[in-house]
């Protein structure tokens, strides 16, 4: 039988030398679909995964923000990855001496390569319960454990860069529900400093009980929100989704958007509990 060797793309560029460098690309929500689709599908189809084509580099970003963090890259993330795949040096052999085609040709050909959002987490939703362990096991947590806390997902760039604006008075209602009627502390989980946030709240400080979380790497916190047991944030946005699909318990969650806007988004089979 022919091997078959599934390559997790993840983004295509114009400028870009697998599995080495590439410009431009997206946030790790966004590559993580074409990542776990590769996964699967080498899984279900006895395939060989090829290193993750996860160098990126945005200067558009760095330039505005000025900021390292801004260039997205996150070969540390990916990395906890690679002992299921062959190392980049083997993977980039294999890539260059063979011809690889897009996911439509997966049934009729061997060798495919991996982009793109397609259908969110309908893909692999019945997947679910493995990426949990694997993620889990790839980031050697020993003990799971569920917090009583709320993983509240502040990122600015969906409000003010992206245009998904919602108002700041909603965020510091659902503060302030938490923290007063609730009772429970909120960890904000956020690309932006204190003082962004503060500035974008029009506040002089965060309200008690409610802390802003100093971030390792997109995906521990990731790992670290899908351990909450409440968990608030935009649904547009793909990083608080795979919060929630990483969290093997039944985890409550609460939507800064109305229901019938997050319906129109069509992004995961999983609904939200409560809409602010």
């Amino acid at each position: 039988m022919k091997k078959k060797y599934y390559v997790p793309l993840l983004h295509q560029s114009k400028i870009s030398c697998y599995p080495f460098f590439r410009l431009g690309g997206f946030g790790l929500g966004n590559l993580l679909f074409p990542y776990f689709r590769s996964l699967c599908f080498c899984l279900k189809n006895g395939a060989i995964l090829l290193y993750p084509h996860h160098y990126q580099f945005q200067p558009r970003n760095f330039l505005r923000e000025r900021s390292l963090n801004s260039l997205r890259n996150y070969s540390k993330d990916f990395n906890r990855f690679s002992w299921n795949s062959i190392n980049k040096f083997e993977s980039a052999r294999i890539f260059y001496s063979r011809i690889f085609k897009e996911e439509k040709f997966i049934n009729e050909y061997p060798h495919i390569f991996f982009s793109g959002y397609k259908n969110y987490f309908y893909d692999f939703i019945q997947y679910r319960r493995l990426i949990q362990k694997y993620i889990i096991y790839s980031y050697g947590i020993r003990n799971y454990q569920i917090k009583n806390e709320v993983a509240f997902h502040l990122r600015l760039g969906d409000f003010i860069i992206n245009k998904q604006y919602i108002e700041k008075e909603k965020i510091l209602y659902a503060l302030d529900y938490f923290t007063k009627k609730l009772s429970i502390n909120v960890k904000i989980y956020s690309g932006s400093s204190y003082n962004q946030i503060t500035s974008f709240l029009e506040v002089n400080e965060l309200p008690d009980h409610v802390f802003l979380v100093d971030s390792i790497s997109p995906m521990n916190d990731l790992i670290r929100m899908s351990q909450s047991k409440y968990i608030c944030g935009n649904p547009y946005s793909t990083f608080v989704e795979w919060a929630r699909f990483i969290n093997p318990c039944s985890q409550k969650s609460y939507s800064l958007l109305e229901k019938n806007v997050y319906e129109s988004i069509n992004v995961s089979p999983l609904n939200w509990n409560n809409y602010l």
